[in-house]
């Protein structure tokens, strides 16, 4: 009998072995999906897709009609060049006979987008249609709840979707509310435009759905619908975390003693084993992050060619910074170039009292916003205190968002631009290419520089150098302090500079903390409602019922 059984299971694992080959054959690494939509309602589509194949005759992209959709203007291109559209797809041709051709497939749901898979390995191919009727004219608002990526007989890894207006006309939380569904990631404002994203994946039955709300006059919908829009969006949030905290049903029964006892010890003990793990993978994080430093050895210069927002996403990902970082590094910048001056010089003045001086010449345009936020808290004295900073960011929460998200999101460009990202997400330091982890290699070169900056003796560096750009990253890498005590060592006899440089740290720090916390707390308090009301936020994998096109894909 104990034979059999493992007979059997050594045949299951064969099984699973032979398979594994077979599943990961053809893959999808990156799609991305452009959506340009035009005033009538319709959409100019271009999608790319990155594959790598050794089956099958051919790519297709199914889209259901859903009754008022259709498609034109269907074309393909790879690396090579453009296909030839072929009037009458057939699915029966031969390898060669599909190779460098495209065409449209009627079926009973809609069609499908075909196209010859040409040649095995890795291509890219660019996509393009143009899907009319998207858009639809409600009584209420115009929009749509569309299915762009529905399951597939692969995994597409990373999808990014942008939709815009063709016209350039800008897509804000201002004139249109936002929601996804049905796959792990983001969708948000960016820069005049809507972005979402997958952060996993698109395996298990994962689609990439969104509906997408336009104030009327944004667009001038060819398709007219006798209903409200706020009918589909009700159908659609059926079955999704899009939703109301307070909705949440509480059973009012009093606990008794062993009750209290018992829910004590199944909460207290998984949050001691969590806390224990969390203790044990910092302290293996620092001595990683040491190991890795010490490796790199010394880097004098600016990192990342000097972009702040560069060193802060990497500082992120890899550990080696805090979240309030950023917004110290900038503030710390303005301090340095002479734009704030305190009202007392001494570093004991409570509270301290900033005046705008000048506005920043850097030429910067993030100083450039970061001043012209704490201009407007100054007021007409020109003079900041942390009180009314702080009332200010609280009742102003939308121009300091706005300031950190781009930031942040210029850092991630640049490094997707550069080649630093094998995709779209940046969580760890093992999301980053080879030329990533030479720019991550430069801010851990820098850190070893300013914590050994007395031992290496390096007097021949610009005291402009030293008092301004170091001093500026020792804060974004929280180690002022430190660099502090190293250019006392160093320079004993320069008290004046190390004044100043100590007033910097208290001023940046005093700012910092008043800024940066009245935007989180604002931020934790808008954070569900602005995302159920569609201000954009973390993907909900439920819901989307009620979608327009939508249909199966992959290779066959």
């Amino acid at each position: 009998m104990k034979q059999k059984i493992a007979a059997i299971i050594v045949a299951f694992l064969c099984a699973i072995l032979l398979c594994t080959p077979a599943l990961a054959a053809s893959r999808v690494p990156e799609m991305e999906l452009n959506v340009a939509l035009r005033p009538d309602g319709s959409a100019h589509i271009t999608q790319v897709w990155t594959t790598d194949t050794d089956e099958g005759t051919e790519f297709y992209l199914g889209c259901r009609d859903s009754g008022y959709l259709t498609i034109t203007d269907f074309s393909v291109s790879d690396q090579n060049g453009p296909y030839v559209y072929v009037e009458d797809w057939d699915v029966d041709a031969s390898f060669e006979e599909k190779a460098n051709r495209c065409g449209i497939l009627e079926i009973d749901e809609g069609v499908e987008l075909c196209w010859g898979i040409s040649e095995y390995g890795e291509n890219r191919y660019t996509i393009e249609y143009v899907l009319h009727d998207l858009v639809g004219s409600y009584s209420d608002a115009d929009g749509f709840n569309h299915r762009f990526v529905d399951e597939m007989s692969f995994f597409p890894t990373d999808v990014a979707l942008t939709i815009r207006n063709e016209d350039g006309t800008p897509l804000t939380d201002e004139n249109c509310d936002i929601w996804a569904f049905g796959f792990d990631g983001q969708i948000q404002f960016e820069d005049g435009v809507i972005r979402a994203w997958s952060e996993a994946p698109l395996e298990g039955g994962a689609h990439m759905t969104v509906m997408v709300a336009l104030e009327k006059g944004v667009l001038s919908p060819r398709r007219v619908v006798e209903d409200s829009f706020e009918s589909v969006k009700e159908r659609a949030l059926e079955g999704s975390d899009y939703g109301d905290s307070e909705d949440a049903a509480w059973d009012d029964e009093p606990l008794t003693a062993g009750d209290a006892l018992l829910f004590a010890a199944i909460v207290l003990t998984p949050v001691l084993l969590i806390l224990l793990l969390v203790v044990l993978l910092v302290k293996v994080g620092k001595a990683r992050r040491k190991k890795r430093m010490e490796r790199v050895g010394y880097f004098r210069d600016a990192p990342n060619n000097g972009d702040l927002n560069v060193t802060y996403q990497l500082g992120r990902c890899s550990g080696l910074c805090e979240e309030d970082a950023l917004l110290g590094a900038y503030l710390m910048r303005l301090i340095s170039q002479g734009c704030l001056e305190s009202t007392d010089d001494s570093i004991d003045a409570e509270p301290v009292r900033l005046r705008l001086s000048h506005g920043p010449q850097s030429g910067n345009v993030y100083d450039d916003a970061l001043y012209t936020i704490l201009e407007a808290a100054a007021g007409s004295d020109g003079v900041l205190d942390p009180n009314e900073l702080e009332r200010y960011c609280g009742q102003n929460y939308i121009p300091l968002s706005r300031f950190m998200e781009s930031c942040e999101r210029s850092g991630k460009q640049t490094l997707i631009r550069s080649g630093c990202l094998k995709g779209a997400v940046l969580n760890h330091d093992k999301d980053l290419t080879k030329k990533g982890q030479q720019e991550l290699d430069e801010i851990y070169g820098l850190k070893h520089f300013l914590l050994d900056f007395s031992l290496i003796h390096e007097r021949g560096v610009k005291e402009a150098v030293i008092w301004q750009d170091y001093m500026i990253y020792a804060l974004i890498l929280g180690i002022a302090d430190k660099l502090e005590a190293q250019i006392q060592e160093l320079y004993p006899d320069q008290l004046p500079q190390l004044n100043q440089y100590r007033r910097y740290v208290h001023y940046t720090g005093c700012y910092n903390g008043v800024m940066y916390g009245a935007y989180s707390r604002e931020k934790l308090r808008r954070a569900p409602n602005r995302r159920a009301g569609g201000g954009g936020g973390r993907v909900s994998f439920g819901g989307g019922g009620g979608f327009s096109g939508g249909g199966r894909g992959g290779i066959r």
